[in-house]
């Protein structure tokens, strides 16, 4: 599914093949490795020559155009996730609920680069390299399925609609999951343009803090044709809704569509789906992310895709066990990511020692 994506040129000269190198960056990858160690690692376990980790930078670094990369990896990302929806009806025919999210990789260095882009400090950084992902939000399938890298002072509503036309060619969106970073009225009005009833946790600006004074003492309150913005520049209307959650403590959120005041608090459990996209996001980092220095944007580009193409067959080994054993999608992974990793070197080394013909009959 994704080794015949990938056009890395080769001379036919030379040394090693496309899948050498993919089959390190693999390694590479699940063990959490950075390229030369990792290099070191895998020719010891399965004691044949491979490429090194400078090899392997020098073909990678072939690659000098975002846009051929992002449309390389999108083809893969389609292949996995159309494999899933060809095969299982579940994820067919429902609406499916999503999660927009800004996955920030942390940047050390000048800023020579035109992605570098400049936020809140964290991990001894202020720099990122900041990716714009959708994902799907139902335990069981949660696909990576669209990733946009941000330029800095991009407008993140732009993105945002490039990301919807997407995605929505690809399933039926029931709601969207967003958190406060998205709270902006050009991205809710991009929302709202495209039928996509969404949900998000609202900043407490003084208005609101106002709307909280005026409701003490309510369990729920329902604030409809809430505008946001400020006169004279870009507005939005939207339901702002204020309760109680588990601990007594009033929180608001914002919606394009109608709940009752007496089911405000379904709003959690809802809500509450994005979150398991967090587990998400550190399987990728830590179970499927090579780790590198190197401030070459491409290859950072090149590494973080392919990253997500690993997390989501993962996903999708998941899904075939889990519907081959029970029936259905179980909410858990049957299959841990590092037993993932396993797997991949024992089909690699059942691949490499049987002939075609004895491997498809086993």
């Amino acid at each position: 599914m994704v080794y015949p994506q990938i056009n890395i040129k080769i001379k036919n000269n030379g040394k090693f093949t496309t899948k050498d190198l993919l089959d390190v960056l693999v390694h590479v990858a699940l063990t959490h490795d950075f390229a030369n160690n990792g290099s070191f690692t895998f020719k010891e376990i399965n004691d044949k020559p491979c490429p090194s980790g400078d090899l392997m930078f020098y073909h990678f670094s072939k690659f000098k155009s975002i846009t051929q990369l992002r449309e390389m990896f999108e083809k893969i990302l389609d292949v996995i996730f159309n494999f899933a929806k060809s095969n299982y009806n579940i994820l067919k025919f429902r609406k499916l609920n999503i999660a927009y999210d800004v996955h920030k990789i942390p940047y050390y260095g000048d800023k020579t680069d035109s992605y570098v882009c400049g936020g809140k400090p964290e991990r001894g950084t202020s720099d990122f390299f900041q990716f714009l992902t959708c994902s799907i939000v139902v335990a069981g399938q949660r696909f990576v399925i669209d990733v946009i890298p941000m330029p800095p002072a991009y407008p993140i509503e732009k993105l945002v609609e490039e990301s919807i036309i997407r995605v929505k060619s690809k399933i039926r969106i029931d709601k969207a999951f967003l958190d406060r970073g998205f709270d902006k009225p050009n991205v809710i009005n991009v929302l709202k343009k495209h039928n996509v009833n969404f949900i998000m946790p609202k900043i407490r600006s003084d208005t609101v803090l106002a709307w909280f004074d005026k409701s003490d003492g309510c369990p729920s309150r329902i604030i409809k044709d809430f505008v946001i913005g400020q006169k004279n520049k870009d507005i939005t209307i939207v339901n702002l809704i204020l309760v109680y959650d588990e601990l007594g403590i009033k929180r608001a959120f914002i919606t394009n569509f109608d709940i009752a005041p007496c089911l405000a608090y379904r709003l959690y459990d809802m809500y509450s789906k994005r979150w398991g996209i967090e587990t998400g996001y550190r399987n990728l980092d830590h179970d499927f992310k090579p780790r590198t220095t190197t401030k070459n944007y491409h290859i950072r580009l090149f590494y973080f895709l392919f990253s997500c193409c690993l997390y989501n067959l993962w996903v999708l080994v998941n899904i075939c066990v889990s519907m081959t054993l029970y029936g259905r999608i179980r909410d858990k992974p049957i299959i841990t990511a590092k037993m993932f990793a396993v797997i991949l070197y024992r089909i690699q080394l059942d691949y490499l020692e049987k002939p075609l013909g004895l491997l498809n009959d086993t």
